[in-house]
């Protein structure tokens, strides 16, 4: 039978929809990108060699010798730094203004499922560098950083990349979990990721991989089948703050989550993205309590169906996949 469930951030809620003669294996879908990619490719803008195609380069690591991850504008950015001023007459427009910049890693071939687990970390110490230098513009007040892969998942160029978005205000989606998360805080004085954390590695039924600093998780009210949450067990409101410790660490169990979905699911088109406390709060949107109960984490979305007119009228999402099945497929 098919169940409404409610996000207990966001409240949210989805339906999964449980087809009994479905598996986990009916899910697979075309390889997200060819496996006989070479490890350069002289056409590509972004392997070595035609540095020159993409732009000022904003930093590279390491700093010195052969680059292994490169940092560069968006040639074809959403948003800039553009002169104008904000419109509100009927309808409200303001200027695209903020960064989007790429983080790009060098092999040609190599998703995060075949990086090595110190090149991962490299890229999430861009990720960081970038996050704490945007962070420092006035106009930003909200830095998401995503990958998309394959092209179902709107990647337009082959090669491993990450983009970063510095935006001038709080998307929709972010206030929904600073009021979540603040709510909760209110009612019962903790962390309700915190909380999330302690339930699920108790019941154990959705838990695809517990380690000393992450638990690993497919969420209860996922919207797709296979979403993921990677949640730090150590409470922290930005993903910036954590120690270098925890950043190997995560690039372990990223190694790990990501070549699992390679393996068993032969090479998903997905999109992951990291949620943090805003990079600045106006004094209308800020409580003292933001550090406590706010709880940066990651979330990848396998991208193996496609949402039609009730998800996009209503925003309840239909998963046909239990996150309890997808769970015991992917430990």
């Amino acid at each position: 039978m098919s169940e409404f469930r409610q996000d207990i951030v966001s409240k949210n809620w989805i339906l999964i929809a449980d087809h009994r003669d479905s598996r986990p294996n009916d899910f697979k879908e075309m390889p997200a990108t060819p496996i006989d990619l070479p490890e350069i490719s002289k056409e590509c803008a972004f392997c070595a060699g035609n540095e020159t195609q993409t732009g000022p380069e904003i930093a590279r690591y390491p700093a010195k010798g052969e680059w292994l991850v490169r940092v560069v504008p968006n040639k074809y950015e959403a948003v800039g730094h553009v002169i104008g001023k904000r419109s509100e007459d009927f309808y409200i427009s303001r200027p695209g203004i903020g960064d989007h910049e790429v983080v790009i890693t060098r092999n040609h071939n190599q998703p995060v499922a075949k990086q090595d687990v110190e090149l991962i970390d490299l890229n999430l110490q861009a990720y960081i560098d970038r996050f704490n230098d945007l962070s420092l513009h006035d106009e930003v007040q909200y830095i998401h950083t995503i990958q998309n892969h394959g092209l179902q998942a709107g990647a337009s160029i082959v090669h491993p990349h990450s983009q970063i978005f510095a935006i001038p205000f709080l998307p929709h989606r972010i206030i929904a979990e600073l009021l979540g998360t603040r709510e909760y805080y209110a009612v019962n004085n903790t962390c309700v990721y915190c909380q999330i954390v302690m339930f699920e590695m108790k019941s154990q039924g959705r838990v695809i991989l517990d380690t000393q600093d992450f638990l690993v998780i497919s969420p209860y009210a996922s919207k797709m089948p296979f979403e993921v949450h990677i949640l730090p067990k150590k409470h922290r409101a930005s993903f910036n703050k954590i120690t270098i410790s925890e950043r190997k660490a995560l690039a372990a169990v990223m190694k790990d989550i990501f070549s699992r979905f390679y393996d068993r699911m032969k090479n998903p088109a997905y999109n992951y993205y990291i949620h943090s406390l805003p990079a600045r709060l106006s004094s209308s949107r800020r409580t003292f309590t933001d550090q406590d109960c706010y709880h940066w984490h990651i979330v990848v979305l396998p991208r193996i169906n496609v949402w039609a007119g009730f998800e996009l009228g209503t925003e309840v999402y239909v998963n046909p996949m239990p996150p309890e099945k997808a769970a015991e497929f992917l430990r």
